[in-house]
């Protein structure tokens, strides 16, 4: 008898199609006017578009683009040309495209590490980080045989530079920065960054998997963020995340180099085995093509101005909530670059305005440290602004007249859950999970 997924007889197809609907429906809606977790949503003719272009090319393996799937190969160097113009790569640069941004953050740890090998270095090496740093980048050490340095919280951006330097040692062969970082959306102060790794003789990677399709385009309209890209004299390496606010489908990341034989340390060439020549240019081997032909997709239909104006609509969303919610007397933590930024109203348990949001249908993230909403604005919260303040302010009145009591719920960004073989006549269900 087969369990799981696996019967012993197949679903004729209509049957299958009403079970796949039913099990979408107990999934939350991905985009929409009350989604304010991680989504990235430009419009419904962006999606039509990336979507296609992935259907298209879903059984296309980008493994063989550059052998049975050629024009695979082309996409890619559209994609990353593309890429080296909105980030004023040098010339002499070089990139790769990976299947997300952690795959990014392992690859630029893993040059980091290789290279100063390469040139003598010894010993447990280390990489030195903020606070808000991605997870990713202790992931990438844990795998690499390397120590992360993450400092701990700050009360300014000052102080914690003055950590960052002070945690610098002779075996330290990587700084890193973000723009933004996931947590707040205030970009880290990259030149100062640049500045210290240059002085330390290291290299300077730059995080932009959430804000690198944001922030070229907002310095096109005019809103002056902050510098965080090659023209930065120090910056090694930058990655940026398509599948984000390029609005792709997913999996697709770029990690793009200064110098391009840093894309000598990510690749794998292997000739020993009777099948000829493996090569790939990162940790992963088979790849989706749908991933790459939708982001090439997306960037054929929306074009500089396309993506422009779909920047300029979502910063203005995101502008008219946070003059709504300070009319609350509501506080926004730091100073929010991208489109997605936290707010706290004062004497109140945050995180119990996060979780009454959440079941009043309005699904926000939140964040420890300091406690406080999280909102990641798309073009799908046009007009939502004023409802939504409204709900803050109905929720935090009966949280102040004890009306809504209990704690907030801790934050969580994913989770992890190991799926168990039951014993036979087992009905309970165990799982180990995180």
């Amino acid at each position: 008898m087969l369990g799981g997924a696996l019967g012993e007889a197949g679903q004729s197809l209509p049957e299958l199609e009403e079970t796949l609907k039913k099990a979408k429906q107990r999934n939350l809606a991905w985009y929409g006017p009350r989604m304010f977790r991680p989504s990235y949503f430009a419009g419904t003719d962006v999606l039509d578009v990336a979507t296609k272009a992935f259907n298209l090319f879903a059984s296309e393996n980008w493994l063989y683009g550059r052998t049975s799937y050629p024009a695979l190969g082309e996409f890619e160097d559209d994609v990353l040309d593309t890429l080296y113009d909105l980030f004023h790569a040098p010339a002499g640069a070089a990139g790769i495209l990976t299947s997300g941004g952690t795959e990014s953050l392992i690859e630029a740890v893993h040059i980091a590490r290789d290279k100063a090998q390469a040139t003598g270095k010894t010993g447990r090496l280390n990489i030195v980080i903020p606070n808000t740093a991605h997870p990713a980048l202790d992931k990438a050490t844990h795998l690499l045989a390397m120590d992360v340095r993450r400092a701990p919280p700050q009360e300014t951006q000052e102080a914690e530079l003055d950590w960052l330097a002070r945690a610098l040692d002779r075996n330290t062969v990587l700084l890193v920065g973000s723009a933004p970082p996931y947590p707040f959306g205030e970009v880290d102060p990259i030149d100062r960054l640049a500045q210290l790794a240059k002085a330390h003789g290291i290299r300077l990677h730059v995080d932009a998997c959430l804000g690198g399709m944001i922030l070229p385009f907002a310095e096109m309209l005019g809103r002056q963020p902050p510098l965080f890209d090659f023209r930065i004299d120090g910056v090694s390496s930058l990655s940026v995340d398509l599948h984000k606010f390029g609005y792709s489908a997913k999996g697709i990341s770029a990690l793009i180099f200064r110098e391009a034989d840093d894309a000598t340390f990510t690749r794998t060439v292997f000739t020993d085995w009777p099948s000829g020549m493996y090569g790939t240019p990162s940790i992963s081997g088979t790849r989706p093509g749908g991933a790459l032909a939708s982001a090439w997709a997306v960037m054929r239909y929306l074009g500089r101005d396309g993506f422009m104006e779909r920047t300029r609509k979502i910063y203005e969303i995101r502008d008219e909530f946070i003059e709504r919610l300070r009319a609350l007397d509501a506080s926004v933590i730091g100073r929010p670059d991208c489109y997605h930024f936290n707010f706290a109203l004062a004497g109140l348990d945050n995180l119990l305005l996060a979780a009454e949001l959440s079941k009043e249908g309005w699904i926000v993230s939140s964040t420890e440290k300091p406690a406080a909403v999280q909102l990641m604005i798309t073009a799908a919260h046009e007009g939502v602004a004023q409802p939504f303040a409204k709900a803050v302010a109905d929720i935090a009145m009966d949280i102040r007249k004890g009306k809504r009591t209990g704690g907030g719920e801790s934050s969580v960004y994913s989770k992890v859950v190991v799926k168990q073989r039951l014993a036979k006549g087992n009905e309970a269900r165990p799982t180990a999970s995180t």
